[in-house]
């Protein structure tokens, strides 16, 4: 089939497969966390007496460096698997966007135009807002990877209604059902159907997708939805751009 003309396809990660991915994800980052420890403290120790000049000094600097990139694909694992604190307070989605998107207005990105339609005097969420805006910035930035020579990204917020089976939180009965959704859809290259199953895996991190960078930082977006008792879909084809949907329960009230 034509890529033009490839039908776009519907992920929603299953269930049963991600939360065993999460458990082997911890369990890998728990004792990866131990072996990055123990290297960063003997390094240290190494450097402390050698000479300013010493070029031993400098490779374990270089030692050092290459733990603390490691650490950083841990701390990846760890937000997959939903084991890291948050620190949850009233939040407001259309903020959230509102700042991500001025950073994206100042950064150096070619022929990309970003469109905002995010609806007013929508519920707040209780959230973890910087893990949040990390989430929301990792699908933005994937958004930009799958656009090369330009194109549009738009980003739009709005409330719905979502009962029974049609919900994929976690624990539906806390959940509510109530939602906010915020869509983020691109004008990119696209994603394959059998590319769509696996989209969300942490495997992603070092397959070198050619959607770029981004794509590898999904697993974070997974990790951190889930843990707010949400859920993420993801709607593309070939040819045809993507889009992202993310859903979190609203909360009593406004954000403040």
């Amino acid at each position: 089939m034509d890529q033009q003309t490839e039908k776009p396809a519907k992920c929603r990660p299953e269930k049963e497969k991600m939360d065993a991915l999460a458990r082997l994800s911890s369990k890998v980052a728990h004792d990866l966390n131990n072996v990055l420890g123990a290297i960063e403290g003997y390094a240290t120790l190494a450097m402390g007496p050698l000479r300013a000049e010493d070029p031993l000094k400098q490779d374990l600097q270089e030692i050092r460096t290459a733990v603390a990139k490691a650490a950083g694909f841990n701390r990846q694992l760890l937000v997959f698997s939903g084991r890291q604190m948050l620190n949850r307070k009233p939040t407001s989605v259309n903020e959230i966007i509102g700042e991500l998107l001025k950073k994206e207005a100042g950064s150096p990105a070619v022929n990309i135009k970003f469109e905002a339609s995010l609806q007013p005097d929508l519920p707040g969420i209780i959230a973890d807002q910087d893990y949040l805006s990390q989430a929301i910035s990792a699908l933005l930035a994937n958004a930009r990877a799958a656009m090369p020579e330009g194109g549009t990204v738009a980003v739009v917020s709005s409330l719905l209604r979502i009962e029974g089976k049609e919900a994929g939180s976690p624990k539906p009965e806390e959940a509510g059902t109530e939602f906010i959704k915020i869509s983020i859809k691109d004008t990119g290259v696209g994603i394959s159907a059998a590319d769509l199953e696996h989209l969300f895996e942490p495997a992603y991190l070092t397959q070198g997708r050619k959607r770029g960078a981004g794509l590898g930082g999904l697993a974070m977006v997974y990790g951190v939805v889930k843990q707010h008792n949400g859920w993420v879909e993801a709607i593309s084809a070939p040819g045809r751009g993507s889009e992202f949907l993310v859903f979190i329960p609203a909360a009593n009230g406004k954000a403040a």
